[in-house]
């Protein structure tokens, strides 16, 4: 099976390219840079234009465009930025499919938790609760309804809706470590705020169960089952890592002249809950955090 991936050079991408190739299957690469390499095709959102020859003999798409959402702080053209990379790069998409009269079995697009909005609630959020109001629950929200179009033409859409991935190398773990291990443990908020993770290994799982299981459809949560803190992450952490921490609270203003709006998601998270996920059948392999820092410091103790 040949399969077509959307931001196939990121850090899910690139995780997600390597074991679909080990799983014997073929990929092309849709990207913005000219390539040498002949299964990798060029594309431009701002002009429309995408090579079809991307398309041949695909079965099934796999689209985790987007710039990095906390790549810098949240200005006005960053936002635009942010915004456009998603929802226009996945009308393109669509509208090219559809145009083209390309067949393909599946579309599998990435979205987020943040999907559920910032604001503080008790709430555990399931598949089916309504989007949250802030600016990056809108960008979710419009990047799910382009997603959701390929219904229209009778191709299986998958919506995962991934929490912070943490993987060994590079990514938010990287940021969130880095202060540890020089004894410091930065405290955003009250530190009890929610924090939605998984592991790369588990989330890489669920797209390869989404591209083979047709029974998947629609939006699943991608977080690990167990729900907890900010402060239980960084905890854990100094824990495995055998650190003694300093913990210093860094306050809201400051959070907020650094990173502007964007300030929000550090200071706040939503419970989130798996039970669809569960109900298909999937198996976790790092439900807690334990087992899930373990694996990821072994190589950094």
């Amino acid at each position: 099976m040949k399969i077509l991936i959307v931001g196939g050079t990121g850090l899910i991408g690139s995780h997600l390219k390597n074991k679909l190739i080990k799983k014997g299957f073929s990929i092309n690469i849709l990207s913005r840079i000219k390539s040498k390499d002949s299964n990798t095709f060029l594309w431009d959102i701002n002009d429309g234009y995408i090579d079809l020859n991307a398309f041949k003999g695909v079965s099934g798409v796999i689209n985790l465009t987007g710039a990095n959402i906390a790549g810098t702080r949240w200005t006005e053209k960053r936002k635009r930025t942010l915004y456009d990379s998603r929802i226009l790069s996945t009308r393109l998409l669509f509208e090219s499919i559809k145009k083209n009269n390309i067949l393909i079995d599946f579309f599998i697009n990435s979205s987020a938790v943040g999907y559920y909005g910032t604001k503080k609630s008790s709430k555990i959020f399931k598949e089916d609760n309504v989007c949250g109001s802030d600016f990056l629950a809108k960008i979710c929200l419009d990047w799910e309804t382009e997603a959701l179009r390929f219904n229209e033409l009778n191709i299986r859409t998958i919506i995962i809706r991934t929490g912070i991935v943490l993987t060994k190398h590079k990514g938010a773990f990287e940021k969130i470590k880095l202060p540890i291990k020089f004894g410091i443990l930065p405290i955003f908020g009250d530190g009890k705020q929610p924090f939605a993770w998984i592991h790369i290994d588990d989330l890489i799982a669920i797209f390869m169960c989404s591209i083979t299981n047709k029974n998947y459809m629609g939006p699943y949560n991608a977080v690990a089952p167990i729900n907890n803190t900010y402060l239980e992450l960084n905890s854990k952490i100094a824990e495995l890592l055998g650190r003694k921490v300093i913990q210093i609270k860094i306050p809201d203003f400051l959070l907020k002249l650094i990173f502007g709006e964007l300030s929000k998601t550090l200071t706040s998270g939503k419970q989130i809950a798996v039970e669809k996920l569960i109900n298909s059948g999937f198996n976790f392999k790092f439900k807690n955090l334990n087992t899930a820092l373990s694996n990821l410091l072994i190589e950094n103790k």
